[in-house]
């Protein structure tokens, strides 16, 4: 399914925000390590957007 441009840019925003607000939550408990959760949410965003990525 081919979703809209705003839709996929807003999908993966959220997702990415997502991401770095549990990053911060989890700081404490788990350290550095935390940086390795906005992972999926920033690849999730680079998946749904590449136009965005491409440079052109």
């Amino acid at each position: 399914m081919k979703w809209p441009e705003w839709v996929r840019i807003l999908v993966g925003t959220a997702a990415a925000l997502l991401g770095i607000a549990l990053s911060v939550f989890l700081q404490q408990e788990i350290g550095a390590y935390s940086l390795f959760v906005m992972l999926p949410g920033v690849a999730v965003f680079i998946y749904l957007n590449p136009e965005l990525w491409s440079g052109k």
